[in-house]
């Protein structure tokens, strides 16, 4: 599995496609596609991309997130997990969204424990962050 983070607009996504040579069609766009996929045998998707997304769409709804994510890695050990960087922003007022930060952070804490490390691109450089306990 590969855990890849950074900034919104930091250019992720061309790291996988361009970089990891991931075609768009094993690419799960959890922000705007059906995270049903999931659920569903977990389709053919290599790739979770805007994984904070699903969280948010999870919490809202009262579901945990948790148990379809780590199952997905367990089916898929090459995998590979891209999240939006919600960390290192102004801690926000709303319960909801501080409770949602931190949902996230801590499976992505699992996720790259798993992983053995962190791919964070920032402005387009992918910088390797491992693992080491």
């Amino acid at each position: 599995m590969k855990v890849i983070t950074g900034g919104r607009y930091n250019g992720k996504l061309e790291y996988v496609k361009e970089t990891l040579g991931i075609p768009s069609s094993k690419i799960l766009d959890m922000e705007e596609g059906d995270t049903a996929l999931l659920k569903t045998g977990f389709s053919d998707h290599q790739v979770l991309y805007h994984l904070e997304a699903y969280i948010k769409k999870a919490l809202s709804s009262g579901a945990d997130p948790d148990p379809v994510i780590k199952e997905y890695v367990a089916a898929h050990p090459d995998c590979i997990i891209v999240c939006d960087e919600l960390g290192c922003g102004i801690v926000p007022a709303d319960p909801f969204e501080e409770a949602y930060r931190e949902a996230a952070g801590r499976l992505m804490c699992y996720l790259a424990k798993k992983a053995g490390g962190v791919i964070r691109i920032t402005c387009g450089i992918a910088e390797e962050i491992a693992y080491d306990i």
